[in-house]
């Protein structure tokens, strides 16, 4: 009972502050329960019994006297006819408190996180964990407020001379801790766009476990390098963006022949930036509007893809000479879209207004025919990097043979580079010859599918020498 009566006084003086008269008027009512709550609340429980039960009681009869502040953070979904998505503050919090419940709070609640084998811990009601925040200390708990349409909330105090620090700086402190938790905690997800089944979701998605790196990239290092350089540099340039007064973003242009790794290099770039990707299929749009939806319900820390620009519907047209158009009339009619996108809609998409939505995103392009895009689609500004994924050079071959093979070296590897400086074959070609089944990994396997390259790449060769020959006769 003396422990309790001393940290009665002492948190009286720390939450009163008032003068002497003003003091007693306080404790003398506090006075007449303490023995009772020094009975049935156990020590560690003593200054949360005065925090959720006693302090109401002052804050009620002496309001003026009081002097801190509480922000309740409800975890009860709030819907709008006009809101997009709801706001993620309440996981966001959880996400950040998770760490401090685990080593402070006697009595957690687990949730199982939205994404990945983790759990998030809150506090059970009534229990408390404390957070500094630039030498200011601030209090959380899970409480119930008294109101009837609410629901279990995590409940912020703080003393009223740090308002300013708190709302200003440490909240959305813990929104930005808290969301870098919950993405560095989840999966990677792999979406694509729905069909219209009547329904509010635009997205549907599986994990993404897509193995390539940039180290099993076959590419020449240096170009790998200076890709991955350029990565660093954007996903560390927020403040730069905005200092220019552009959005955080950039667009990326592979083309290439098939077969080049393009795919490949969307993968590794995922993985590297550990972002998720949304897969747009153009021919399931049917108009503009729901481009801008789909890009509305995108999340920043992503890579927007359309694979095949080229081929997925006729954005350029229009823009055709009378003969070329002439000649592709019959073919475009023959596909009877039904999508009513417009180059000017894809425009909008990738550099216009909504594009400053959420933030942190590459929009990338990928096609065999580059010379078919039109030129606005891909100006600077646009496809801020343009990247030619072309046919397997030696480099890259030293790459495949490692990933494969587990060889550095080999007595055929000299044959190999000189028949690449005059065959042309792509990264997925090579990877073809070099397959090899679980029996025949071993020395003489390695040689077999050396060797599969090299009649691979001389029967290439012998057929360009003919091909050379008819051309120059006929």
């Amino acid at each position: 009972m003396i422990n309790t009566m001393l940290l009665l006084r002492r948190w009286v003086g720390d939450n009163l502050g008032s003068p002497a008269w003003l003091f007693l008027a306080a404790v003398a009512p506090l006075a007449a329960v303490a023995p009772l709550a020094a009975a049935v609340v156990p020590r560690r429980g003593a200054r949360m019994y005065l925090d959720f039960h006693l302090r109401p009681l002052i804050k009620w009869m002496l309001p003026s006297l009081d002097p801190y502040v509480t922000i309740d953070i409800s975890g009860k979904p709030r819907y709008s006819m006009d809101k997009i998505k709801s706001s993620d503050v309440d996981e966001e919090v959880k996400a950040y408190l998770s760490p401090m419940c685990a080593r402070d709070a006697l009595e957690l609640d687990a949730d199982g996180a939205a994404d990945g084998d983790g759990v998030v811990l809150s506090p059970r009601e009534d229990q408390e964990v404390s957070d500094v925040f630039k030498g200011v200390t601030v209090r959380w708990a899970s409480v119930w407020p008294t109101r009837e349409d609410s629901s279990q909330c995590l409940r912020l105090t703080f003393h009223q001379r740090h308002r300013d620090l708190v709302v200003g700086e440490y909240l959305p402190h813990v929104r930005h801790s808290g969301r870098d938790a919950l993405l560095g905690n989840r999966r990677r997800r792999l979406y694509t766009n729905k069909t219209n089944d009547y329904s509010n979701k635009v997205w549907t998605y599986i994990d993404f476990e897509h193995p390539a790196t940039f180290d099993t990239l076959a590419m020449h290092p240096e170009k790998k390098r200076k890709i991955m350089d350029e990565l660093d540099d954007f996903r560390n340039s927020k403040d730069y963006y905005n200092r220019i007064g552009k959005p955080w973003k950039r667009g990326y242009l592979l083309y290439g022949p098939p077969g080049t790794g393009k795919s490949s290099m969307i993968a590794a770039m995922a993985n590297y930036l550990s972002y998720d990707i949304y897969d747009i299929e153009l021919t399931m749009v049917p108009n503009n509007t729901n481009l801008r939806k789909l890009f509305i319900e995108t999340k920043g820390k992503s890579i927007i893809v359309i694979e095949d620009i080229d081929c997925s519907i006729d954005l350029t047209s229009h823009r055709r000479s009378d003969d070329t158009a002439a000649a592709t009339a019959s073919a475009d009619r023959k596909r009877k879209r039904s999508s009513k996108m417009t180059l000017s809609g894809l425009l909008n998409f990738i550099d216009g207004i909504w594009s400053a939505h959420s933030g942190e995103r590459i929009i990338v392009f990928t096609t065999n025919f580059v010379d078919k895009l039109d030129p606005a689609l891909i100006r600077r500004g646009r496809m801020d990097m343009k990247l030619e994924l072309s046919y397997c050079g030696y480099e890259a071959f030293m790459t495949l043979v490692k990933n494969y093979l587990d060889v550095d070296a080999h007595p055929l590897f000299s044959t190999i580079k000189d028949l690449l400086q005059e065959v042309e074959i792509t990264p997925a070609e090579v990877a073809e010859c070099l397959l090899m089944p679980n029996k025949e990994r071993n020395e003489h396997g390695v040689e077999v599918c050396l060797g599969r390259l090299i009649d691979e790449l001389r029967k290439r060769l012998q057929l360009d020498k003919e091909k050379k020959k008819r051309h120059e006769k006929g």
